[in-house]
């Protein structure tokens, strides 16, 4: 199943900050991090489990997170991912001059991967191609 039409929003989450402390390579920052949060009737589309592995597609790359629910948001057709190595794999990397990318508004598509594997920060980032 896939949602495809979505926006993608990233931004920093106290779950992520608190999980920084025990460092970026933990298990704790891959839960807190290595996430894509849905509207809960958007969620529903995917027919799927929360905490099952989606790939989350854009523009700019693709990236495997776990899914979630949050009851404050993100809105219908928004997709929230923390700031982070997932969230980099997949926002504009255009920094317009300003020497930020731009983290929100991508169009983005979503795909459930039933034996998905999410990388944890390492792993992720040994996967990256050196220009």
């Amino acid at each position: 199943m896939s949602l495809n039409n979505l926006i993608l929003l990233t931004g920093r989450t106290i779950n992520q900050g608190v999980a920084l402390e025990g460092g970026k390579t933990t298990k704790e920052n891959v839960r807190a991090a290595a996430i894509c949060t849905f509207d809960k009737e958007d969620f529903k589309k995917l027919d799927c489990l929360v905490g099952t592995p989606v790939k989350v597609i854009t523009d700019y790359g693709e990236v495997m997170v776990y899914s979630t629910i949050s009851e404050e948001g993100p809105h219908k057709g928004i997709i929230f991912i923390p700031l982070g190595p997932w969230a980099n794999q997949v926002v504009n990397p255009d920094t317009q001059s300003c020497g930020t990318p731009t983290y929100k508004g991508m169009k983005a598509k979503v795909e459930v991967v039933k034996n998905g594997n999410v990388l944890d920060a390492l792993d992720l980032i040994k996967t990256l191609k050196v220009a």
